[in-house]
């Protein structure tokens, strides 16, 4: 993962701990919206592309098999 990566990876994080870290937070549609419509495309981006790419092709095997125990 590059550093530019890293950044985003954390940026994401930091938004999604201060929504989680409130409940009025994710009680409030318009914030729970606003937060999905921000954050979703970044989660989707690492999940299927960055994070994916950087697993070893067997832990990748394992996880397309459903194996809980890696």
């Amino acid at each position: 993962m590059t550093q530019e990566e890293q950044i985003r990876l954390y940026r994401l994080m930091e938004k999604l701990n201060w929504f989680f870290h409130q409940e009025m937070h994710y009680l409030d549609r318009e914030t729970a919206e606003k937060t999905a419509r921000e954050c979703y495309p970044e989660i989707r981006d690492f999940t299927y592309d960055i994070l994916w790419n950087d697993l070893p092709k067997e832990v990748q095997e394992q996880l397309m098999d459903g194996e809980e125990s890696l």
